[in-house]
């Protein structure tokens, strides 16, 4: 448990000045918030893999089962959460971009999609952990493209996001505090898109090595390895 003096003195350490400090603490404070909510929802997510209900978990968090559900569940949406979208990267911006493009014959964008625009960033740290870790060369975007369905088909003026891509980039959010990372790269997309296993893309990329574990694990050795990784892989 954080106590009020851990706190201060954290804050007071990162700089001198006094207005640098009180921006510090307001940082630290959305952090504090942050974590909590994630802090949380793994544990929901834990009991409903265990098999609770979500009348069962409502209770244990003091409300009723639907507002659970509102809380805990994403909806199907247009629309990605805007605190999480302005820490990403400009690689992960791109990714969004790409999975849009890839879903353009489809009525929604789905994890799938995102798992092309993660191989489309060649350059991201997401693609090369696929690359580094899948049981054979290009083996996964073969996979995946044969999972897509390319019937072209009518979209509705605001294309949704699936409610596996939304969770999965809400996961993505999570590794990155994990890790005590502020950004959002391709690398915790990746592992986002793993962690959501009844999403396409994480069936694919299971099926052609990539576990989440295995992902994690380079990802960290690369990222605190001699030679770091800057932001925005």
């Amino acid at each position: 448990m954080f106590q009020l003096t851990d706190l201060i003195v954290a804050v007071a350490q990162e700089a001198d000045d006094s207005l640098v400090r009180l921006a510090k603490a307001v940082e630290m404070s959305g952090q504090l918030n942050e974590l909590g909510d994630h802090l949380i929802g793994h544990f929901v997510d834990e009991a409903r893999r265990g098999g609770a209900s979500w009348a069962e978990i409502g209770e244990s968090l003091g409300v009723t089962k639907q507002a659970a559900q509102k809380r805990f569940v994403p909806k199907e949406s247009p629309e990605l959460s805007k605190p999480s979208m302005e820490r990403y990267t400009q690689r992960s911006r791109r990714v969004i971009a790409l999975a849009r493009h890839h879903a353009r014959f489809s009525e929604r964008i789905g994890t799938e999609h995102l798992l092309l625009g993660l191989l489309d960033e060649s350059g991201g740290l997401a693609a090369k952990t696929i690359s580094k870790l899948e049981s054979g060369d290009g083996s996964t975007r073969i996979a995946v493209l044969n999972r897509l369905d390319t019937e072209a088909k009518q979209r509705p003026d605001k294309q949704p996001y699936t409610t596996h891509c939304k969770k999965a980039l809400e996961l993505a959010v999570r590794e990155a505090l994990r890790m005590g990372h502020m950004f959002i790269g391709t690398e915790h997309i990746l592992l986002g898109v793993l962690l959501e296993e009844e999403g396409t893309a994480a069936d694919v990329l299971n099926n052609t090595g990539v576990t989440h574990a295995a992902a994690a694990a380079h990802v960290e050795k690369v990222v605190n390895g001699p030679q770091q990784v800057l932001p925005g892989a």
